[in-house]
């Protein structure tokens, strides 16, 4: 199922290569089943080197969770 906003538009392949960067760094993160501080800030950098969120970026961090991850529940590791 395709989700289309107004106004949306087409991802250019500088868009589509920092999402898939993004889905790389989520999916690395992932590995042990939980986020670290610091792996929860890699990625928090990464949205906002541009100084903006879109939703593309916070459906790929979603998308890549849900695939990671299924129904399980994402753990923090904060120390």
């Amino acid at each position: 199922m395709k989700v289309e906003r107004s106004g949306q538009q087409d991802l250019s392949p500088k868009e589509i290569a920092h999402l898939e960067k993004l889905r790389k760094l989520v999916e690395e993160a992932l590995t042990d089943g939980k986020f670290s501080e610091d792996e929860l800030q890699s990625i928090r950098d990464l949205i906002n080197k541009d100084h903006k969120v879109t939703p593309a970026e916070l459906q790929t961090v979603h998308a890549t969770v849900r695939a990671m991850l299924g129904d399980a529940e994402l753990e923090y590791d904060w120390g």
